[in-house]
């Protein structure tokens, strides 16, 4: 979701959360049940259907270390303050 347009539709904006959802699932070892109920905030949705995401963080070879993951956490703090 990071850095993409506002969705054309809302059936555009459900696959595209659906997909976040399971990254986010699969990266921290949990269902995509769990994830939504419990670690992330469904701001964060009504953010992206509204056309705000925050930007694209690069990263080294696809790797999430603990510096890109405080910048991805305050943008994402700032998106949903």
């Amino acid at each position: 979701m990071a850095g993409e347009p506002r969705p054309r539709s809302e059936a555009a904006a459900k696959r595209t959360i659906n997909a976040a959802v399971q990254s986010v699932a699969a990266a921290l070892g949990n269902t995509p049940a769990v994830c939504r109920r419990s670690y992330i905030d469904p701001r964060v949705f009504d953010r992206y259907r509204d056309g705000e995401t925050i930007p694209p963080v690069p990263t080294r070879d696809g790797e999430i270390g603990p510096r890109v993951r405080s910048k991805v956490e305050r943008r994402v703090l700032e998106l949903i303050s």
